[in-house]
This record gives C-alpha cells, sequence and structure tokens, in this order.
C-alpha cells in the first residue's frame, strides 16, 4: 500500500552519480541494513540481497531515468518499500520518492506512523532542491510580507502553477500569531509542499481586497494543490500545536499518495523496459523483429498492386507468406511475454528446431510428460518417486495452450472428405500453414520444411483412403 508520494525538482547539482553515492551513503551506514558495503560498477540493472533487504537499481534505455529502490522487512514483519526515481530533464532534474508498506503475513500489524525516507531529507537538507515556478524546493518556510503581496495573491487567485502543493498559514486577529510551530511544519513538508506564511494580520487585510475576500483568514490554513481542488483546516479552540501540525500534513501527504503517477516514473515499467531490451539484445531479435515488419509492409505493398493486376495465384501464395510471417511475429510477442514472468524455479532448454506455432514444442514436451505420469499413476511405489513428483508439479504449474489441436481438428476436417478438396480448402490449408514447393500441385509441406509434407490428391478415386491419409499427415505434423 503507498503510504507517501511526491515529487519535487532538484537542482542540475545532483547528477545521476551524486543520487547513488548519497543512496550508498544511506544505506552502507545504516545499522539497520546487514549489505556488506554495496558498490556499483556503472551496470544498468543492479541487485544485491541479504537477510531481510534488497537494493536495486536500474537505468532506462535512453539513460535519462535512473530508478532506486530498496526493500526492508523490519523487526514486525512488515516489508517497507523505498522507491526514488530520478530524472534528466532541460531545465531541472526531477525526483519522485515513494514508499509503501505490506505485511509479510496474517499476523503482521501495519503501523500508521511512518517516516519519510532519509534520503530524501539528505537531499533537501544538502541544498538540491531546485526553484518550483517562483518558490524554492526546501525545508523551510516562505514569509510573506508587505513587500511581496503579489506572490500570496497569484497562490489564492490560482494564477501560479506549482508542482508541489503550497499550504498557506495565516495569523489570528486576537493574538496576530498561529498555534503552529510553522518552522518544523516546512521541515515536515519539504519536498512535499510549500509552506507559506503571513507575516501579520495586516497582509491579511490587504490582501481581502486583492482576491475579494476568497483569502483564508484568522489563523486558518489553506492548502492549494496543483489540480486547483483547494482544502482549508481551521484550528478549533481546543486545537494544539502539534495536533494541528500533524493533522496538515496528514492531509497533505494522503492526497499526494492518491495522484497516480505516470507509467515511465513507475519501477515496474522501467525494469520490464530494461529485461526487455536485455532480451532483444541477448537473443538479437530486435533487428529481426524490425526486418520481419519491414518485409510485411512491402509484401502488403506488392500484394495491392497484384491485385490491380488481377494476379490472383499469386495474390494467394504471398497472403500465405505474410501469415507465416505473422506467425513468426505472434511467436517473438509470445517468447517477449515470458520475460514478464520472471517465476522461480523456471526450467530452460535449448531447442534447434523452430517453433512452427505458438506453444507447439513446449505443448508436445508437456504431452509427453503426461504420458509417463500416467504410467505411473497405478503403482503406489511410483507415485512415492521423485521423478513422479517433479512430473506431477510440472503439469500442474505448466497449461497445455492447445494451439496444436486446433489445427489437428481443421486439418482432419478438410483431409477426410472423401470428394475432391476445393480450392477454398486449399487457401484454408496455406492459412494453416502449409506452401506449395515448385508448383508440385500434390504436395503441401507443413511451413516449407521437406521433412513434412502431405499429399493431394488429384482426382475423387485417390479419396478412397482419405481417413488413413488425414490420420498419417496428422501424426507426422502434430504431437
Amino acid at each position: 500500500m503507498i503510504t507517501f508520494s511526491t515529487a519535487f525538482y532538484v537542482t542540475k547539482e545532483l547528477t545521476k552519480e551524486k543520487l547513488i553515492e548519497l543512496a550508498f551513503e544511506w544505506i552502507n551506514g545504516s545499522p539497520h541494513y546487514g549489505f556488506n558495503d554495496i558498490n556499483w560498477n556503472g551496470e544498468d540493472l543492479y541487485e544485491q540481497k541479504c537477510e531481510k533487504q534488497k537494493f536495486s537499481l536500474i537505468q532506462s534505455n535512453d539513460k535519462k531515468i535512473l530508478a532506486i529502490r530498496l526493500e526492508n522487512i523490519d523487526d514486525d514483519n512488515i516489508l517497507w518499500t523505498n522507491d526514488f526515481v530520478y530524472e534528466e530533464c532541460d531545465v531541472n532534474n526531477m525526483l519522485l520518492v515513494r514508499l509503501a508498506h505490506d505485511a509479510v503475513d496474517k499476523e503482521s500489524v501495519v503501523p500508521r506512523r511512518y517516516n519519510r525516507p532519509r534520503l530524501m531529507k539528505t537531499i533537501l537538507k544538502l541544498g538540491y532542491g531546485a526553484e518550483d515556478n517562483n518558490l524554492l524546493i526546501s525545508d523551510r518556510e516562505i514569509l510573506i510580507t508587505e513587500n511581496n503581496l503579489e506572490l500570496a495573491e497569484n497562490i489564492i487567485n490560482g494564477k501560479s502553477k506549482y508542482l508541489l502543493p503550497v499550504v498557506y498559514v495565516t495569523k489570528r486577529f486576537m493574538d496576530n500569531d498561529t498555534i503552529l510551530n510553522t518552522k518544523e511544519l516546512a521541515k515536515d513538508l519539504a519536498g512535499t509542499a510549500h509552506v507559506v506564511v503571513e507575516e501579520n494580520t495586516e497582509v491579511t487585510t490587504k490582501l481581502k481586497e486583492l482576491t475579494n475576500g476568497i483569502n483564508p483568514f484568522n489563523g486558518a490554513v489553506h492548502i492549494y494543490y496543483s489540480d486547483k481542488v483547494g482544502t482549508r483546516v481551521i484550528p478549533d479552540e481546543f486545537s494544539k500545536a502539534n495536533a494541528f501540525r500533524f493533522k496538515i500534513v496528514n492531509a497533505v501527504c494522503r492526497r499526494l499518495s492518491l495522484v497516480k503517477v505516470k507509467d515511465k516514473y513507475t519501477w515496474g515499467t522501467i525494469r520490464y523496459q530494461k529485461l526487455l531490451e536485455r532480451y532483444r539484445h541477448d537473443e538479437k531479435k530486435n533487428q529481426e523483429l524490425d526486418d520481419l515488419h519491414e518485409e510485411i509492409l512491402k509484401l502488403k505493398e506488392k500484394e495491392y498492386n497484384e491485385l490491380v493486376e488481377g494476379m490472383r495465384e499469386e495474390l494467394d501464395e504471398k497472403e500465405t507468406e505474410i501469415n507465416e510471417l505473422r506467425s513468426k511475429v505472434e511467436s517473438y510477442e509470445y517468447a517477449l511475454k515470458n520475460i514478464k514472468k520472471e517465476q522461480e524455479g523456471n526450467v530452460m532448454f535449448n531447442c534447434r528446431e523452430e517453433e512452427f506455432f505458438e506453444g507447439e514444442i513446449k505443448d508436445m514436451i508437456l504431452k509427453l510428460l503426461l504420458i509417463e505420469k500416467t504410467k505411473m499413476d497405478d503403482d503406489p511405489n511410483q507415485i512415492g518417486w521423485r521423478k513422479y513428483h517433479v512430473l506431477q508439479a510440472l503439469l500442474q504449474d505448466n497449461e497445455i495452450i492447445g494451439t496444436g489441436e486446433k489445427l489437428k481438428t481443421e486439418l482432419k476436417e478438410i483431409l477426410s472428405k472423401v470428394d475432391r478438396i476445393t480450392a477454398q480448402d486449399r487457401k484454408k490449408l496455406k492459412e494453416l500453414g502449409f506452401v506449395r514447393k515448385e508448383h508440385k500441385h500434390n504436395k503441401l509441406y507443413f511451413h516449407g520444411d521437406g521433412r513434412y509434407f502431405i499429399p493431394i490428391g488429384k482426382t475423387p478415386s485417390d479419396f478412397r483412403a482419405a481417413d488413413n491419409a488425414a490420420s498419417t499427415a496428422i501424426n507426422t505434423i502434430i504431437c
């Protein structure tokens, strides 16, 4: 559950290298973490684990975004996740900070209180906060006097836009003071909101004229959010300083924790993009996918020209080639999709055979494993073997996709006909992946592979043994 979230501008002096240096000082210097002096050699994806903590660092593909995550399980069995996402921008850089906590088990009690990430406090204490429009992001309050009334007027009337909310504090008429410790309030909200404080009630009176009476007054605090949805908090006669301060801080933090973060700043998106890039690089698929895309576009253009010229037969062949290319693209997409799972315990095998349709080889292996397991089911001795347990686990955790069964059904429906196969049937066979080589009209090859072909009869008499021919073809091609 997201407990705390904010995003603010930082100066150019806070580089990625400096941020990582501060992060390592924070983690290596803490007695609460069990890392042995973690360090980074510049790799785009870096992780370190110990008993109850995990540190991760990721750079985006364009090197402009750096994401840091620290996960820590405390003594109450609560998982705390600290996220820092840094982006290099044209004027000022951006830093997004999020804190989440979750119960590890049912007995864990999730606390309501929390502390802002120490790294965030350090960054602001060292003066790396940048200008947010005309307000400096820091841990200090901003005073409104008669000399800068225009600043207050623009805030109250919504003329100035800020990334962070503005907490506007007024003085009471009875004593020209406020029960709030505004200096502590500014420290509590550093990097989360600007704290703006009126010097005295004379400022309040003058702003009433400048804002047509919509300004807060008499000790009230108004929170101006970037979406212009504001909240006014008024202390009652029994309010105490700390309680009132915490009420304001909680109102701001609770509101910001509900704001949706752009996808490019989320840890999951950055990590997925990096893993996808690594997969494409390792498997050298990226260029192949681009080439396939260009080839499909060229085939589509040629298809249109042939249609205009009336070359019907050649057009059908090109449609088949396009379907084959689409099948390859779907196969690559299927492989890329599996990268996102990242499940522990995966078993991977290399296979030189090209997969002709989605899930073909995996389904084939699972079916063979099912046959082997079924042989053991009725033997009370064998069901206690490790071999049986592994087979059982593999079959439970992996689902048979079943694309081959659909192909089998459609192929049997066509090949089992006792009369001549029609032109529509031939077109359907091409869509299923069967192609003709060297204009041999009586033979179709599965995905152009010379090892797998089916004979197509020329006359109705050739189909007296149609069922046997269909069975032979299906057994040759499909497991």
